[in-house]
């Protein structure tokens, strides 16, 4: 069965070595389900300039179709270094002030089988209150909640402590949250199975934590399944959309029921291979 994914969220180009290659969180999940076999929706902010324009092009060329908000500062961008086994973004104005209009793109919404959302601003209690709406919905609702410092003021206690706010009010009735061990310890100072377990307590019926080289855990109620990343021989290029491609996986695994740690193994997978090559787009192992 193929399933209708509607992704909100960021898209940008990534700046990595001086190349310059589309990104942006939900950009890459959109990519990645649609590699998968789902027929995905992306609501997102993209100017009409060459970095939207490029976003545009290579949306198409994997059959995503792009619904842009409004981007008075025109298309995000972000500078991406490589600062031991994780990547740190400087992000233009652009991408600090994104805000997703979710409600005007609500006939794109009600069409799909699933919400997934990654990377939005929930230091924005308008925002947050634009995405609880959609968890009155009937279908899946996937967060990933994705703080970086560069969108977070390089972390101020007053926007973190916000955002951290806003997310435990919408996992509390999300089907499933990402997080990373750097998210939790960022937003609740917390390691992240201890982060998941208050969540879980407080309504999240699945957490999915991420711990980079790692590997990744499903966490519910009665559950608890942990997988190490896959080894390859071939070299890392960069680490750039792991987590995405994680995420678009065990999303679409989530939708077709399948058993958590047979969609694990095949997670840690595809995200050792999205390692081996450039950016964050997803790749098939």
């Amino acid at each position: 069965m193929t399933h209708r994914v509607a992704v909100i969220g960021d898209a940008l180009i990534d700046i990595v070595d001086g190349r310059q290659i589309p990104g942006g969180a939900a950009f890459n999940v959109a990519v990645g389900l649609a590699k998968l076999g789902a027929d995905v929706d992306l609501i997102t902010m993209l100017a009409d300039d060459e970095p939207g324009r490029a976003l545009l092009r290579h949306a198409a060329e994997h059959g995503v179709r792009v619904h842009a908000t409004d981007a008075p500062h025109g298309t995000a961008t972000a500078t991406a270094t490589r600062v031991g086994e994780s990547m740190e973004y400087v992000f233009n104005e652009a991408g600090r002030k994104r805000f997703f209009d979710v409600a005007s793109k609500a006939a794109v919404i009600a069409e799909a089988d699933c919400v997934v959302v990654s990377c939005v601003p929930l230091e924005s209690d308008a925002q947050t209150e634009a995405l609880q709406a959609l968890q009155r919905m009937p279908i899946p609702f996937v967060l990933d909640a994705n703080p970086r410092p560069g969108y977070l003021r390089d972390n101020d206690p007053a926007t973190v402590a916000a955002f951290a706010a806003n997310l435990r009010r919408l996992a509390a009735a999300a089907t499933m949250l990402k997080l990373s061990d750097e998210d939790t310890r960022l937003l609740f100072e917390l390691e992240p199975h201890d982060a998941a377990e208050q969540l879980l307590a407080a309504g999240l019926e699945v957490a999915l934590v991420t711990e980079g080289p790692a590997g990744a855990s499903i966490r519910t109620a009665s559950l608890h399944e942990q997988r190490p990343i896959a080894h390859m021989d071939a070299p890392i290029v960069d680490t750039i959309g792991a987590g995405d491609a994680t995420n678009a996986t065990l999303a679409l695994a989530l939708l077709d029921e399948q058993p958590w740690g047979e969609a694990l193994e095949r997670a840690m997978l595809v995200a050792a291979a999205t390692c081996r090559a450039p950016g964050g787009e997803l790749q098939l192992p």
